[in-house]
């Protein structure tokens, strides 16, 4: 008896302890990003490749109901970090936004995506051909 209850109270001590670090990842709603050397990410601890942090974002949406990714630290953050903040938000519907200096603002994506070329036409040559 002993050791099922010793086994449910360490359980219940780890779940409550995943909830607490979701948490401090979660702030209003929003997932607090962390920049970190060679263009990576620190999510809750985790440090992340782009591709990770697109697959964590994509998931905490689904599975947390996120509205935003915060870039803290956005002083330190890189453009391509910022790009790949904008982005990831852009592709996942939800909005960003960068802390600079203690002041949460709007994320500007700096590295603007190039505009789409014009459909082409059946049966006339590209532009410039």
């Amino acid at each position: 008896m002993r050791r099922i209850l010793m086994t449910l109270a360490i359980g219940t001590a780890l779940m409550a302890a995943t909830f607490a670090v979701a948490a401090r990842a979660i702030v209003d709603g929003k997932l607090q990003v962390e920049p970190a050397a060679d263009n990576r990410y620190i999510v809750d601890n985790s440090k992340l490749g782009k591709a990770e942090f697109f697959g964590f974002v994509g998931d905490f949406v689904d599975s947390k109901k996120i509205t935003g990714i915060v870039l803290l630290k956005g002083d330190k953050a890189t453009d391509e970090q910022k790009h790949v903040v904008a982005i990831t938000a852009q592709t996942q519907h939800i909005e960003a936004f960068i802390d600079l200096g203690g002041k949460v603002q709007p994320l500007v994506d700096p590295i603007p995506s190039k505009p789409a070329a014009p459909p082409a036409v059946e049966g006339q040559a590209p532009e410039g051909h």
